[in-house]
């Protein structure tokens, strides 16, 4: 018999660490670079609007805090698997909710 493995079946070389890239390595750098585009990359290319764009900073800010607050208040109210899809479904019906998803 040949012991060598069957076609269309490799495995992932190993990293000399002796581990490969994993999904929760893959997904903190995907993270980190979508974090790191909006905190480093947007100031930049907002600063050539001048100091209006720091009011639309803090306007975007306050928005992202009222939706989390939101969607803390939903959550805790009546807790559901499947996001703004659920609360939508829940509140308007299947139509809003598929929509909304």
């Amino acid at each position: 018999m040949n012991s060598s493995p069957r076609p269309g079946k490799t495995e992932a070389p190993a990293t000399e660490a002796g581990s490969a890239l994993g999904l929760p390595e893959a997904i903190s750098l995907v993270l980190g670079s979508i974090i790191g585009v909006g905190v480093f990359n947007l100031p930049a290319s907002l600063a050539s609007y001048g100091p209006i764009s720091l009011v639309s900073l803090v306007l975007t800010t306050v928005g992202a805090l009222a939706l989390a607050a939101l969607f803390a208040s939903l959550a805790s109210r009546m807790p559901a698997d499947g996001g703004p899809y659920a609360y939508a479904r829940a509140a308007f019906g299947n139509l809003v909710g598929f929509v909304n998803a």
